[in-house]
């Protein structure tokens, strides 16, 4: 797991020890990173003290010195990963919109997440609605995957830091 998706969570309020700090900490370890509380922290049982884990994860951030990225440097980057996941894996185009426009929502209406509504609009009205608007799949991928590639020309390449 990515620090920056961790610290995502983070934000939003949405961390466990199971999903997050300990995939995290395995991820880390695997990475050739090292320091003592992050071997704690990988190496901690069930059940899990949220307090507990929580200190190993600041003191593992701290003896790595890693610094902790603003909210916007997060969120960007679930958006960057999101529009790639829609350019490199057709599959999973309609799920990946739909996460985005998730994340329009959750974040008070960002406008670089607006076109995700309207694709949204698109794919409720072909699976869920008469279709009116006579929208085929092949249509509909066509236009999430041109959306994605558009918004993905907005955001610099992410590197596989930390």
């Amino acid at each position: 797991m990515d620090t920056r998706k961790l610290f995502y969570d983070i934000y939003r309020n949405n961390v466990t020890a199971e999903q997050h700090y300990l995939p995290w900490a395995l991820c880390m370890l695997e990475k050739d990173y090292e320091s003592p509380s992050l071997y704690i922290l990988a190496s901690l049982q069930s059940p899990y003290n949220i307090f507990e884990v929580e200190e190993y994860f600041k003191r593992a951030i701290g003896e790595l010195k890693i610094t902790i990225p603003s909210e916007q440097e997060c969120i960007d980057y679930m958006i960057y990963t999101r529009l790639q996941k829609i350019t490199q894996d057709e599959d999973m185009a309609i799920t990946e919109a739909y996460e985005l426009y998730n994340m329009f929502c959750e974040l008070d209406c960002p406008e670089e997440l607006v076109a995700w509504v309207y694709i949204s609009d698109l794919i409720d009205n072909f699976q869920y609605e008469d279709n009116d608007l006579e929208v085929t799949e092949e249509v509909l991928l066509q236009e999430i995957i041109r959306e994605a590639k558009n918004q993905l020309k907005k955001y610099s390449p992410w590197s596989d830091e930390k």
